[in-house]
């Protein structure tokens, strides 16, 4: 492995959630180049980051003004020729794309790559996920499947590049300019002889934040029981929030939103005891620094997928059944928003600043801590309320995908070997032994059926000539099964990460001749078969 591409065009807490893939690319290749390819408007965070060779930035918000001027598009194709240029016309070992945009899975097309992992399009433009793990990934950010994730994107990253994750924190590594420019912030308020909380309280999505009113009773209460100082952070586009949330505060904290740049965050941060935070990037800079966290998931926040990857951690999830919000439904009545009490906080607070938990549950709600399991991963296990619905399942889920994604895996004789975005079945016969009752018949017989009709096509298509009729009606039967088993996900939202996982294994369908379509279509059912056998 000599020459590796990672792109990732995410904002902060994105970039940081790369470091630990870094990390262990550099101690895996040593003598590799790590070329790693971010958008511009947020490079003011790579002083930060180490562990890579070169940075190539993209003006991605100049490429899109750019197709609004009268130049249009020979501009834009300009400017990304140019961008191009700057990839030297080298043969990468491997692409990485840990981007979930279309714009991103065109850009990695446009490489010349012998491996690719993640997202790139084929010659029609059409997109495809590449990679066991990069299947994964892209199957789970769709419908009700991110409800039973429980692998962090810190650790999906690091398999997607075919290694193990090794259990250790992102990081960030703190600058001489942060330094004076932290200094210069907490000199200005006078003396503080008491340990710092800092609160965040806004996030690139509003459907993703705790009231401001929540957050200026937690900090008094901080203030006048906890012997703290708070400290308001966000950026220049928080400012309205921080006013209101100060309006209603009877103690005063120090406000430093819109006051620091990305290396003065990060040392004001690493000058706190704790962090209170919404989903946004501040978790991640909290996570880098060694700072504990108490991390409120609402709305579509999943702390199980994004939340900050270091040990010690806490935090808190509302006891709804809609937690986390699909991304592409927007949620009209928040309630979870008020789930998550201020008291709750509060109690989460003291406990990480060395107070006991109260006697019985004093949260009234979910509330989990962050570690490192032995197999590196890391992991939220539950102090209270954690057993709810549904729990055991997510971790089944968990072990079978950490079990059967990677090189290849064995069923009863039966091989899965990724190819790209494919994969073969060597061996057509399978038994499943003595295995105990399916936790989802209805779908293994439907699977079952699946592979019986695609296996009379492949037959069929041999036939010479052709029988059309034949043909066309186990394709409607072939429709009708992939119909009752959607249908069957929606009516049963426990089979949506198997379901979720099928149906982009078959939008990644690259064969074009009737056959191949109907063989790659046959394993696929195959496979499924075999996950809910294993589950």
């Amino acid at each position: 492995m000599k020459e590796i591409l990672i792109i990732n065009l995410g904002r902060y807490g994105d970039l940081i959630q790369t470091t630990p893939l870094l990390r262990v690319l550099k101690e895996t290749y040593p003598s590799a180049r790590v070329t790693l390819v971010a958008q511009k408007r947020f490079g003011a965070i790579l002083p930060l980051i180490s562990r890579y060779d070169r940075c190539i930035l993209l003006d991605q918000d100049g490429l899109t003004r750019t197709l609004a001027t009268s130049e249009g598009i020979p501009a834009a194709y300009g400017a990304l020729e140019q961008f191009l240029g700057s990839m030297e016309g080298v043969r990468y070992d491997l692409v990485l794309n840990l981007t979930s945009s279309d714009f991103s899975a065109h850009l990695v097309a446009l490489m010349d790559a012998a491996v690719v992992a993640g997202k790139t399009s084929d010659r029609d433009g059409r997109t495809l996920a590449m990679g066991e793990w990069g299947l994964y990934l892209y199957s789970f950010l769709r419908g009700d499947s991110r409800r039973y994730n429980r692998i962090n994107l810190t650790d999906i990253f690091c398999n997607m590049a075919g290694l193990v994750p090794h259990g250790r924190p992102v990081e960030l590594h703190e600058t001489e300019e942060g330094r004076r420019s932290a200094s210069t912030l907490l000199n200005r308020v006078g003396k503080i002889d008491l340990p710092l909380v800092a609160l965040q309280l806004g996030a690139s999505d509003p459907g993703r934040c705790w009231p401001a009113a929540s957050f200026a009773r937690l900090s008094d209460l901080l203030q006048e029981t906890a012997g703290v100082r708070t400290v308001l952070l966000g950026s220049p586009g928080e400012r309205t929030l921080a006013d209101q949330a100060r309006a209603l505060m009877k103690h005063d904290p120090v406000d430093a939103v819109g006051s620091t740049d990305i290396q003065g965050l990060f040392s004001t941060l690493r000058r706190c005891t704790l962090l209170v935070s919404n989903d946004t990037g501040t978790l991640h800079f909290a996570a880098a620094g060694g700072i504990p966290t108490v991390m409120l998931a609402v709305g579509p926040a999943s702390f199980f997928c994004t939340g900050p990857s270091s040990a010690g951690n806490l935090a808190l999830r509302p006891p709804l059944p809609c937690f986390p919000c699909r991304y592409d439904l927007p949620c009209g009545n928040p309630v979870c928003r008020d789930s998550i009490t201020v008291e709750s906080v509060y109690n989460a607070c003291r406990l990480l600043l060395g107070t006991p938990l109260p006697e019985g549950d004093g949260y009234g709600i979910g509330l989990y801590r962050s570690d490192f399991a032995p197999d590196g991963y890391l992991q939220w296990q539950p102090l209270c309320h954690g057993n709810h619905d549904g729990e055991k399942l997510t971790r089944r889920y968990a072990r079978l995908w950490k079990k059967v994604l990677g090189s290849g895996f064995k069923v009863q004789g039966s091989r899965f070997e990724v190819r790209g975005s494919e994969f073969k079945v060597q061996g057509s016969r399978f038994s499943h032994g003595d295995a105990p009752e399916p936790l989802f018949p209805e779908l293994l017989r439907l699977t079952t059926e699946g592979r019986r009709v695609t296996q009379e096509i492949m037959t069929a298509a041999k036939l010479t000539p052709l029988p059309l009729s034949r043909i066309s009606a186990l394709g409607e039967e072939e429709a009708g099964l992939e119909s009752d088993i959607r249908c069957l996900a929606v009516t049963n939202p426990d089979l949506s990460p198997l379901v979720d996982f099928m149906t982009i294994l078959k939008e990644n369908i690259a064969a074009t001749d009737l056959h191949a379509i109907a063989a790659t279509t046959h394993d696929i059912y195959a496979r499924i078969s075999h996950l809910v056998a294993l589950l």
